[in-house]
């Protein structure tokens, strides 16, 4: 299967005004999906040399999308409001998987792996992403002990 591409520019970061305003790349060439809830679309790619994966556009109002900039991301790339970024993107349909370490972990606690499976796909997702975000694998250990602990007292996210 070819993979879509979306866009393939360089484009401005810019920042909604107001206090707490996100910081964003703009994609007026990529319309919303109609059978996505809020439109929202998943993406692949890179933004500069950062690469997504199963990234999220959420919507702009206008029946476009953006590309959400949170700090971290800003910080890998070095750019802030003001400086251009070049944005490769691709429809991402990958389906959500577990990492294997992390089902040897849940079949540890019987319960956490039933309330883990009883949860829904994007809050599987963001224990996942909590977890594996971790910078080294000790971090990594620690995140999956304590989202089994979360499970247990029937967190949907991660206590962080």
């Amino acid at each position: 299967m070819t993979d879509i591409l979306l866009i393939d520019a360089v484009l401005p970061v810019q920042k909604f005004e107001g206090k707490g305003g996100w910081t964003y790349v703009a994609l007026p060439t990529v319309a919303q999906n109609p059978r996505n809830p809020f439109g929202w679309l998943q993406v692949k790619g890179s933004i500069d040399s950062y690469q997504l994966s199963r990234y999220k556009l959420m919507p702009m109002g206008n029946g476009h999308l953006f590309l959400p900039l949170k700090a971290e991301l800003r910080k890998q790339i070095k750019k802030q409001v003001g400086d251009s970024v070049h944005v490769q993107l691709f429809l991402d349909e990958s389906p959500f998987s577990i990492p294997f370490e992390f089902t040897e972990c849940l079949a540890l606690d019987s319960f956490a792996e039933k309330v883990f499976y009883n949860l829904n796909e994007s809050q599987q997702e963001t224990f996942i992403k909590w977890i594996f975000s971790a910078k080294n694998e000790d971090i990594r250990v620690e995140r999956m002990a304590q989202t089994l602990k979360d499970l247990t007292n029937g967190l949907s996210k991660p206590s962080r």
